[in-house]
Order: C-alpha cells, then sequence, then structure tokens
C-alpha cells in the first residue's frame, strides 16, 4: 500500500515478535495488539493477535505502548498488562489527544 511500517501479517510479523527478550517491562509498537486500542472509526479492529499471543504468552510486558489507531486512544488493561494507545492525533490528524504519561516503578527483586 506504500504505508510505513508494514510487514504481512502472520509469520513476518510473528518472526519480529520473537525477537522481543522475555521480561521486557515496556514494549512499543507503531500498532496496537487487537482487542486494546484498536477500535477503528468502521467498527473494525485493526489489531494485531500474534502480537497480543507473543505478549501475553511470552514477553509479559508490564506496558505495550502503540499509537497506529488514533481513535483508539486511552488506556485498556488485561489484568496483567496494561495496553497504552498514546496517539497524539484524531482521526482528523489535529493534534487534540493530551500526552498520557506514566511512571514505570522500578519491581522489587528478591535476593537470596
Amino acid at each position: 500500500v506504500g504505508w510505513a511500517f508494514t510487514l504481512p501479517r502472520g509469520e513476518p510479523c510473528r518472526e519480529r515478535w520473537r525477537q522481543i527478550p522475555a521480561g521486557t517491562d515496556v514494549v512499543i509498537t507503531h500498532g496496537p495488539v487487537l482487542g486494546h486500542g484498536d477500535l477503528c472509526s468502521s467498527g473494525d479492529r485493526a489489531g494485531d493477535l500474534d502480537l497480543l499471543d507473543e505478549l501475553q504468552k511470552r514477553v509479559r510486558p508490564r506496558y505495550h505502548v502503540a499509537g497506529h489507531v488514533h481513535e483508539g486512544y486511552g488506556a485498556t488493561t488485561d489484568g496483567a498488562i496494561t495496553f497504552v494507545n498514546a496517539s497524539t492525533c484524531t482521526l482528523r490528524y489535529k493534534p487534540d489527544n493530551k500526552p498520557l504519561v506514566f511512571d514505570v516503578v522500578p519491581q522489587t527483586v528478591a535476593v537470596g
């Protein structure tokens, strides 16, 4: 289509997602996962199911930040991961969405 950040869904994307180290605290991608910040004005969901799978089953980050779907602005959670759609622009590319700011507090690690 000529857009940036495009790989065909399926194995080309899965190959990239498998490169995310397990235990990463914050994962930042251009596009959202399926079901979190991906609802388009058409009513369709544009998120990536393979990315969701990889994050929930293997990587297990505390946060996933994306922004491609402008109308999906906001934050949701699945109970373990906080999904942030930080798009600053509206669907019409007007920069009306306020920045989403959050602190990543270090987790304590038991030494033993």
